[in-house]
């Protein structure tokens, strides 16, 4: 039997641990709104040049990830993100990413491709893997040792990119188009299953009117690896006009199959949350409505919709073991007071729901997703359905961000872009993006990566910002994904994400274009698995009292181990302004640090015993 004292998720450093207790915005701040404007998404771009990172002057290799690749062209998705990552049981791993670098009109526009073979990453790829203009490309293996990328053309239908064996040899290219008279299909996303992964599942959006709706969301099926198709352009019962008015691009997204079952998520702000599952291959479909939304038939010309608590155009499905589907998704608020294609959004309306097929869904009550618990029409319940949020860095008890949010992600909550995997004894990962104190350009703050974990059978653990390391402190750190496979014998998983010095979208004109990093960073869930614990080196920090500091402060270290500890402090620029290396023979030993000669500010402190650290943030006033 799995003994599981712990789930600790760890990099190869080690991250600013966060408590459960939760600051939400002030009534105040829950009121500010913004205009935004609904625009079903073309392939436009806009020239803005190209601008180079006057914030980072710290180059050094991050030890806990790689970065394996980079585009100019920073729109990787329009709401759900593609299956973009996927880490094979021998340890292998394939992703991909827009990609596009020459800013002018982005001619060169297409999948960027890398691949770890087990030990390193590939070199960072230097041109798209397809002979055209691409976008939005979604990953899947193929095959007995293959893989497969689908991409879209538009309005030139999908291109269909495999190979037999992962990693080398040349790609070979088809092209898929969608029905008469709606051939410019778009927006793809692909899992495959069966024997062999051979049997490839496809969704992709008409982006032209049909059949009632403005926009469709097609179900394509291949058996044999993409050779023919027995199903295309089907409009699944309960997705089509009946419905809803439309299902838009990326709104979407498969779990990776898993259990006997095959999953996908459909969701947006302005309709239903729902699941799309089957048992049979994709013969069949159940439907099961997550959130049902307070507007059924949302259409823009002929709908005005009171405030009301929704799916933040974010969200993510994944299957356990047993088949079972887990989703979250982001939270924000709307309102559609006026007929067009104009709304408004609450910026600081923030949270991460969190539904697992053993919960109640969500009723259409306009309060069913307020994340506030004093909002008594709320469904949501904090730290079960309720699972991330803002975190108040500073610990002050308020939320202190520049005045203004950048309003041009399509994901729209102060938390946002969430990503879920569970692995096979059932315990949860999330990651998400979510705006953060502190760290700013002087117009937006920056948005970081969030993780958290649950065990099994336990509760929700501490929040990690994996973004503190002095490279990622002035990054803004988005579109997070978590390859869908934990390896079950070092208990290690990648996650993948983009970033750059600029928050906001270059192509919606926040800023100008600028080189952003494809990163992929390995974390490790450390599982006891009945090895003596008295083997196992175990220590303590504590925050640093007082904090802020002005004169002195002391740091407590408990450790099972007498010997060496090492104490380094560092500021924003990752210069090492203190040290302090002692040798003890007690289990506890305090640092105290004189600090009236630094400058106030932010300072991180790392305590380091053998090849275990531990890092905290120190204020200095």
């Amino acid at each position: 039997m799995k003994k599981l004292l712990l789930l600790s998720l760890v990099l190869s450093i080690t991250f600013l641990g966060f408590s459960q207790q939760r600051v939400p915005a002030s009534k105040t701040l829950r009121n500010v709104t913004k205009t935004a404007f609904f625009e079903t998404p073309t392939d436009g771009i806009v020239d803005m040049g190209i601008a180079e990172n006057p914030y980072v002057t710290n180059s050094k290799e991050l030890m806990y990830e790689n970065v394996i690749g980079n585009t100019f062209y920073d729109l990787q998705s329009n709401a759900f993100l593609a299956n973009r990552i996927h880490v094979y049981e021998d340890g292998t791993i394939g992703a991909v990413w827009t990609r596009g670098i020459d800013a002018s009109a982005f001619s060169d526009r297409g999948t960027g491709y890398n691949y770890y073979d087990g030990t390193s990453w590939g070199d960072e790829p230097t041109a798209r893997i397809e002979d055209v203009r691409t976008g939005w490309p979604s990953y899947a293996p193929l095959g007995a040792n293959g893989e497969l990328v689908v991409s879209h053309d538009f309005p030139n239908g999908l291109v269909l990119n495999k190979r037999d064996v992962k990693g080398t040899g040349d790609w070979s290219s088809s092209t898929l188009f969608g029905p008469t008279g709606n051939e410019g299909i778009a927006w793809p996303r692909i899992v495959t299953a069966g024997e062999d992964n051979n049997t490839i599942h496809l969704l992709v959006n008409s982006y032209d009117e049909w059949a009632g709706q403005t926009s469709a969301m097609f179900y394509y099926r291949s058996q044999d690896a993409g050779e023919t198709w027995d199903i295309e352009a089907e409009v699944l019962e309960g997705t089509g006009s009946d419905y809803y008015t439309a299902i838009s691009a990326d709104d979407y997204v498969w779990a990776e199959p898993r259990g006997g079952a095959i999953a996908f998520l459909v969701g947006g702000a302005w309709y239903d949350l729902f699941m799309m599952k089957s048992i049979d291959n994709g013969d069949t479909w159940e439907k099961t409505v997550i959130w049902e939304h307070p507007y059924p038939m949302f259409d823009w010309e002929t709908t005005i919709a009171d405030t009301l608590y929704c799916v933040d155009n974010s969200a993510s499905i994944t299957l356990d073991n047993d088949g079972m589907a887990h989703v979250v998704f982001g939270i924000s608020r709307v309102m559609h007071l006026e007929l067009g294609t104009t709304y408004n959004f609450y910026p600081y309306v923030d949270g991460i729901g969190y539904w697992n097929e053993t919960m109640p869904t969500f009723s259409n009550n306009l309060h069913a997703l307020s994340p506030y618990s004093d909002d008594p029409e709320s469904e949501l319940v904090e730290n079960v359905s309720l699972i991330g949020w803002f975190q108040d860095a500073n610990g002050n008890g308020t939320i202190d961000l520049i005045s203004d949010l950048p309003m041009s992600y399509r994901e729209i909550g102060l938390s946002t872009m969430p990503s879920v995997v569970v692995d096979g004894w059932g315990d949860i990962m999330l990651a998400y993006s979510s705006t953060c104190e502190d760290f700013d350009n002087g117009t937006y703050n920056y948005k970081h990566v969030w993780v958290r974990a649950k065990q099994f059978d336990g509760a929700w653990g501490e929040f990690e910002d994996i973004d503190t390391d002095v490279i990622h402190m002035f990054d803004e750190c988005i579109y997070p994904s978590i390859g869908q496979y934990i390896n079950p014998i070092n208990q290690s998983a990648y996650i993948m994400y983009n970033t750059d010095f600029e928050p906001g979208v270059a192509l919606d004109e926040d800023h100008e274009y600028v080189d952003n990093k494809t990163r992929v960073a390995h974390f490790k869930l450390f599982v006891d698995v009945g090895v003596d614990e008295a083997s196992a080196l175990n220590f303590t920090v504590s925050q640093n009292v007082p904090n802020p500091a002005v004169s002195s402060t002391s740091i407590k270290v408990n450790t099972e181990a007498n010997g060496a500890i090492n104490l380094n402090v560092v500021n924003l620029l990752g210069q090492v302004i203190y040290q302090e290396n002692v040798t003890t023979n007690s289990h506890s030993y305090t640092f105290n640090v004189n600090v009236s000669d630094f400058d106030s500010g932010i300072y991180f402190y790392t305590v380091e015993i053998g090849n275990n650290t531990v890092t905290n943030k120190m204020i200095v006033k």
